[in-house]
């Protein structure tokens, strides 16, 4: 009887991790990355618009975003969900 075993499986990192590794880099690995990673079709490194009237505009969406879940989320999850998107979200 042959007996077939399993690689160990890989743990996929979330973007929190993958951007505290990418920030750990010094500068010349963190350029050698993204040039690294423009010979890939689609794939770009843009940093984040840091200016005070965009971070601005963020904090004004994330309110709005929990100001409408706030209003809608009253029973239960399934009842909420129903409401946000017209159907049982767990069918």
């Amino acid at each position: 009887m042959t007996t077939l075993t399993r690689p160990p499986r890989k743990n996929k990192l979330n973007y929190r991790q993958i951007l505290k590794a990418v920030r750990d880099l010094s500068p010349q690995e963190q350029q050698r990355l993204r040039d690294e990673l423009t010979k890939s079709a689609g794939v770009s490194i843009v940093p984040p618009i840091g200016s005070v009237a965009a971070l601005q505009r963020g904090q004004e969406l994330a309110q709005a975003v929990r100001a409408e879940l706030a209003g809608q989320i009253s029973g239960s999850l399934e009842d909420a969900m129903q409401s946000l998107r017209g159907r049982s979200w767990s069918s």
